[in-house]
């Protein structure tokens, strides 16, 4: 006890001793404020690097990503697309004028001249189109004014933005100027991982969802069988564990007593209680199901876009799966025909069902992966070669 109080004064004596020098405490506090300054500065980054890298900071992420890789691309093959068309429409009103001309000057107008005078007129007209539909003209609709149905409009700069970072790659519009094509290979080194990483944590959060829905609402069911077969089995155990000779044989022998008969639980009914309070992330769903989900979305999107397009049902079921199987073949696209109305909405929408079906497709995936997996567990217990329930 002595040294206890030794100690402590001569601690108090070295702290008064510290205080009395001059600047001895302004600069601990300086050096601790900066160090303080320093760690929320480190935990700012890290809550941010954490949130964006979160599954809702994902989604966010790539959002914003197609969203500016739009605005981008329409800033830079706007302009471009509209001076291609200009200088289409400029050559053909040279062509109409030439035709009229040709027709008005001739004092007799014979078939065959006439023919192969406008056959050369046309024929320039046609290899002028030729050079600028390599340049990117797409054969768009000009009004009475002036104005053109453009292929680069934001929502289409956007839909081509995504079938770059989705590997899909329709192919019905592309980049034609340098810097294009430059930021084309920039944005989709960037973005092609960054749309992985997104789709496999959207798709392991929509399959725990999927599961919670089809073991507490799909199976309510199937639940309710178990749990009056479990009760029914839980019932048989105790009798089983619970003769009715017990009692008799107790109070025959009155030195034994009534705690010596219990019989301990049996691992059975941990075993019953244990399956019906399953947590629903070890559900597995069965492979049909996916694939009815699956089939279900490609049937919904053939109804929507052969209505929209015009369509056979083959052909907007054909569509849907190359799209989202990201095969992108191009040949069919929304409003790519020339007699398409409302064409950005169309756009938007698809790009929308892209989205939502990549990460419905990633979902699918992983619980088939999981109901693989248990199924050959399960033979590979039966078979001897497993022992460890919980193995892979």
């Amino acid at each position: 006890m002595f040294y206890f109080h030794l100690a402590r004064n001569q601690r108090r004596n070295e702290l008064l001793h510290q205080q009395h020098k001059p600047g001895a405490d302004q600069q601990p506090t300086n050096a601790s404020l900066q160090s303080q300054r320093m760690a929320k500065c480190k935990n700012c980054c890290k809550s941010l690097t954490t949130f964006i890298f979160s599954r809702v900071g994902l989604c966010l992420l790539v959002v914003a990503y197609a969203f500016g890789g739009g605005v981008v691309f329409q800033f830079l093959e706007g302009p471009h697309e509209g001076a291609v068309t200009e200088v289409v429409q400029r050559r053909l009103h040279i062509t109409v004028e030439k035709l009229f001309n040709t027709s008005e000057h001739a004092k007799v107008l014979y078939q065959t001249n006439w023919t192969s005078m406008a056959r050369r007129i046309l024929e320039d007209y046609q290899q002028e189109l030729v050079r600028q539909t390599k340049r990117g003209y797409q054969g768009e609709r000009v009004d009475d004014d002036g104005n053109s149905a453009k292929q680069w409009n934001f929502a289409g700069a956007i839909l081509y933005a995504i079938t770059v970072i989705t590997t899909i790659g329709y192919g019905h519009i592309t980049c034609k100027t340098s810097y294009g094509k430059i930021v084309t290979m920039i944005y989709a080194i960037f973005g092609i991982p960054l749309m992985l990483l997104c789709l496999a944590n959207i798709g392991s959060t929509m399959a725990d969802a999927f599961r919670f829905i089809y073991c507490h609402v799909c199976c309510s069911y199937c639940n309710m069988v178990k749990k009056r077969r479990n009760l029914r089995a839980l019932q048989s155990v105790e009798l089983s564990h619970n003769p009715p000779s017990t009692s008799a044989t107790s109070e025959s022998l009155p030195g034994l007593s009534t705690n010596a008969t219990e019989a301990p639980p049996s691992t059975n009914v941990v075993e019953f209680v244990d399956n019906f309070n399953m947590d629903y992330r070890k559900t597995t769903i069965p492979i049909s199901v996916t694939l009815s989900l699956l089939s279900s979305y490609l049937i919904l999107g053939a109804i929507l876009f052969s209505e929209w397009e015009g369509w056979r049902f083959l052909d907007g079921a054909y569509f849907c799966f190359v799209t989202l199987a990201t095969i992108g073949l191009g040949d069919l696209v929304p409003g790519k025909s020339i007699t398409s109305t409302q064409v950005e909405g169309k756009l938007v929408i698809c790009a929308l069902y892209v989205l939502f079906g990549l990460s419905l497709m990633a979902m699918c995936f992983n619980l088939m992966q999981e109901e693989v997996r248990a199924k050959f567990r399960r033979l590979g217990n039966k078979l001897g070669i497993i022992d460890d329930p919980n193995f892979w």
